[in-house]
C-alpha cells in the first residue's frame, strides 16, 4: 500500500448504504495508484489520536472521506501536522467542497490524483483552529478589532468571524482564506411592529444589513455566557481571543475552486 496516503473516514459511513460508493472509491483511488491505509472515526477515540497515529506511521496526505462535518471534526488539529489534506465528499452537507471544487463522490478521486494543492489561512479563536467561520446568534457581545476599538450590535445581533465563510447564492466563499485576515460581519436583528393592536401581526423586519470590517488579532468580550459555533462546533464562555495564521494548511483542490468573495472594499 502506499503509505504515504492514510484515508480517515466517517463513522457515518458504515452504514450499508454507503458501502456501494466506499467500494467505488477504494477500486478508483487503487486504480489511480493513490490507494492507502484507512482508518475510521469512532466515538470513543481521539481523532486527533488516530492522525497522529497515521502521520507517525509515515502518512504525508489525510484524505477525510464523509462531508464537511467530517472535515470539521478534524480541522481543529490538522493544522499543527505536517501533512497536506484531502478530501472525498461523499454526501450533504458539502459545501466546503464546492468552494475548493471537489465533485462529490467517486469524481472525487481524480481531483485528489491531480493533487493541485492550495495554501490557505487558518483562523484560531483561544487555542482552536478553525477553516470557516465563528458563529454568534442573538449575541449581546463586542468584539475588539486589532487593538483599534470595540464594536458590537447595539442590541442581539449575529456576529460572524469568518476565515473561508459561509457560501453564498453563487456558491462563493463569503470572504478570503487566502488573504491573512479574518473578515468580521456584524448584523443586527431589528423587530418592527404593524400598527395592529394584535401581537399575532408582529413581524421581523428585514435584517439590518452586515457591517462588515477586516481584522488579524481580536477578541469576543460579553457580560453572559455565551456560544461560539466554531466550524460547527460549540464553545462556550465569556470571553474569547481571535487570530488569524496566514498560509497555515495546505488542502488539495479541484480546478474550479471559487474561493474568492463576491464583495470587496473592506475596511482594514
Amino acid at each position: 500500500m502506499n503509505r504515504l496516503y492514510a484515508y480517515l473516514y466517517d463513522d457515518f459511513l458504515t452504514d450499508s448504504s454507503y458501502q456501494r460508493v466506499l467500494a467505488n472509491v477504494e477500486t478508483r483511488c487503487s486504480a489511480l495508484g493513490i490507494q492507502g491505509r484507512v482508518s475510521r472515526l469512532a466515538i470513543f477515540r481521539s481523532p486527533k489520536e488516530i492522525v497522529e497515529g497515521l502521520v507517525h506511521d509515515g502518512a504525508q496526505n489525510i484524505v477525510v472521506v464523509g462531508n464537511d462535518t467530517t472535515l470539521q471534526k478534524v480541522m481543529w488539529f490538522l493544522p499543527d501536522l505536517p501533512v497536506t489534506v484531502g478530501y472525498i465528499p461523499l454526501c450533504k452537507p458539502s459545501d466546503i467542497a464546492g468552494l475548493l471544487g471537489i465533485p462529490v463522490g467517486e469524481a472525487a478521486c481524480e481531483t485528489l490524483a491531480a493533487r493541485r494543492v492550495e495554501t490557505v489561512d487558518i483562523g484560531r479563536i483561544n487555542e482552536r483552529y478553525f477553516l470557516t467561520e465563528v458563529l454568534l446568534r442573538d449575541a449581546r457581545a463586542t468584539v475588539d478589532v486589532d487593538g483599534r476599538f470595540r464594536i458590537g450590535p447595539s442590541q442581539a445581533g449575529t456576529i460572524s468571524i469568518r476565515n473561508l465563510g459561509g457560501v453564498t447564492s453563487n456558491g462563493l466563499a463569503m470572504s478570503n482564506a487566502k488573504d491573512g485576515w479574518l473578515e468580521l460581519a456584524i448584523q443586527p436583528s431589528v423587530e418592527e411592529e404593524s400598527p395592529s393592536r394584535f401581537s399575532f401581526f408582529k413581524k421581523k423586519a428585514a435584517i439590518a444589513e452586515e457591517t462588515k470590517m477586516l481584522l488579524q488579532n481580536g477578541s469576543i468580550q460579553s457580560r453572559e455566557p455565551i456560544d461560539a459555533l466554531v466550524d460547527g462546533h460549540v464553545l462556550n464562555g465569556f470571553s474569547f481571543s481571535l487570530s488569524i495564521l496566514p498560509d497555515k494548511l495546505k488542502i488539495i483542490s479541484g480546478r474550479n475552486k471559487h474561493l474568492e468573495p463576491v464583495e470587496q472594499g473592506l475596511v482594514e
